[in-house]
C-alpha cells in the first residue's frame, strides 16, 4: 500500500492535479473531540484507486483546489458511516462533499447488517483483517507515526473496492439514488440547529418537570448552548444535562444554594454560577401565562400504540413491495417523529422543526400515499 503525506503546498496541488479525473474519490477524516462541541479535524485522506494520500490540515495549506473536487457533482465521494465526517466537512471546509456514498447504509440496503463497522465490513467482503489498535490515538499529535499513516490509509485503501461490490449491487437492484439521498438526508439533519426557545425538549426525563421548572430549564439549555458554541465546549463541560434538570427543580437563589444542589460540582458554580443564577432568575420572572406547557411523552397519549402500530404496517407494505428492509425504511425513533410532529408540537412549532425523516428525501417519495393521513404540514 503506497501513500504519500502531504504537508506542503506544491504536494497538495499536485496530488489535486491527480484526481482531476476521477470518478470515485474514497475519503475518511481523522479528527479528536475530547473537551470540544466541534470534531477537531486532524486529517484527512483521499484515494482514487490509484494515487493515495493523507493530507494534514493542520499544516498551512490552501484547499481550495480539493476543495473543488469534492463539490463536484460528477465524482462520486465514498465514506463509510460519514456522520461525524459530514460534521468535521461542515466545519473545517463549509460544505459537505456530494455526491456520497455511504457503504455502511448501502450494506443495511442491501440487508447485510446494521451498523456494520469498517473493520468487520473490510473482513466479511475482502476477508481482511484490519489492524484496530491505532483506533485511539491521538492524531492531532505531530509526528505522526508510521503506524498512525498506515493505519489512516488503510481506512480509504480497502474503502474502495468495498464501494465497487456494493455499489454494483445496490445498482442492480435500482437504489443507488436512495443511497445519495440518505446522505443528503443525513448533511441536513447535521447542519440543522435547534432554536433556542426548544431546546429543552430534548432534555432526558423533561416530562417530569412542572410549568415553572420548564420555564427555568428553557433558559438553561439556551444559556448552556449559546455558551458551548461560543467557546467550543462540548456541553456537559458548560453543565451537566441532569444538573441542569435538578436546578430547573430546586431553583436555588444563591451560590451558596447552587453548591448545595445534589450533583453539581464546585467547578461548575466557580466557572458558571452567576450565569446560572441569572437564568433562573429568568425563567421566575416568566408571566404565570406564558409558562412552557407540561411535556407529555408519546406513551402516554391515548392512542399512540395504536397509531405506531398501524404507521408500521403501513410502511411495512411499502417495504415488502421495494424489497427495502423495514429498518431501513423506519427505525422506532422515526415513526415516533411523525407521531411527534402531528400531536405534540402546533403550526407555529412545525414551521421552526425539521420535518420528520419519514418525510423528507427518498422515504418521502415512497411513503407520501402511505402516510398521508400523517402529513400536516
Amino acid at each position: 500500500m503506497q501513500y504519500q503525506f502531504i504537508q506542503h503546498q506544491t504536494e497538495l496541488d499536485a496530488f489535486t492535479a491527480k484526481l482531476a479525473k476521477s470518478d470515485v474519490l474514497a475519503i475518511d477524516t481523522e479528527f479528536m473531540r475530547r473537551r470540544t462541541l466541534y470534531p477537531e479535524i486532524a486529517l484527512i485522506q483521499v484515494y482514487n484507486g490509484e494515487h493515495l494520500a493523507l493530507i494534514d490540515p493542520l499544516s498551512e495549506l490552501d484547499f481550495s483546489g480539493l476543495w473543488h473536487l469534492l463539490r463536484d457533482e460528477q465524482i462520486v465521494k465514498v465514506l463509510h458511516s460519514p456522520s461525524e465526517d459530514i460534521e468535521v466537512f461542515q466545519k473545517f471546509a463549509g460544505f459537505v462533499p456530494a455526491p456520497l456514498f455511504d457503504t455502511q447504509f448501502a450494506l443495511q440496503l442491501l440487508g447485510e447488517g446494521n451498523c456494520v463497522g469498517f473493520a468487520n465490513m473490510v473482513k466479511m467482503m475482502l476477508d481482511v483483517e484490519l489492524d484496530k489498535s491505532m483506533s485511539r490515538t491521538d492524531w492531532l499529535k505531530r509526528p505522526l507515526q508510521a503506524s498512525q499513516l498506515e493505519y489512516a490509509a488503510a481506512d480509504v485503501f480497502y474503502l474502495l473496492p468495498c464501494y465497487e461490490s456494493l455499489s454494483k449491487k445496490v445498482a442492480e437492484k435500482g437504489l443507488s439514488d436512495i443511497v445519495i439521498s440518505e446522505s443528503q438526508l443525513i448533511a441536513q439533519k447535521r447542519a440543522f440547529r435547534t432554536p433556542d426557545a426548544y431546546l429543552y425538549l430534548s432534555v432526558k426525563n423533561v416530562w417530569q418537570l412542572k410549568p415553572r421548572d420548564l420555564a427555568v430549564l428553557r433558559e438553561l439549555a439556551s444559556w448552556r448552548q449559546n455558551k458551548a458554541e461560543k467557546k467550543n465546549l462540548a456541553l456537559n463541560f458548560v453543565l451537566k444535562e441532569q444538573n441542569m434538570v435538578e436546578i430547573a427543580k430546586r431553583r436555588p437563589g444563591s451560590l451558596n444554594s447552587l453548591r448545595n444542589v445534589p450533583g453539581v460540582e464546585q467547578m461548575e458554580v466557580n466557572r458558571s454560577g452567576k450565569e446560572i443564577l441569572a437564568c433562573i432568575e429568568a425563567g421566575k420572572a416568566v408571566p404565570e401565562a406564558e409558562l412552557p406547557k407540561r411535556v407529555q411523552r408519546l406513551i402516554d397519549f391515548p392512542g399512540y400504540k395504536g397509531a405506531a402500530k398501524e404507521i408500521k404496517q403501513s410502511i411495512a407494505e411499502v417495504a415488502k413491495q421495494q424489497g427495502i428492509p423495514l429498518d431501513v425504511f423506519a427505525s422506532k425513533k422515526q415513526i415516533n417523529q411523525v407521531i411527534g410532529w402531528n400531536w405534540k408540537l402546533d403550526d407555529a412549532q412545525r414551521n421552526k422543526f425539521m420535518k420528520p425523516d419519514l418525510f423528507l428525501g427518498w422515504r418521502h417519495s415512497q411513503l407520501k400515499d402511505a402516510l398521508s393521513k400523517w402529513q400536516v404540514e
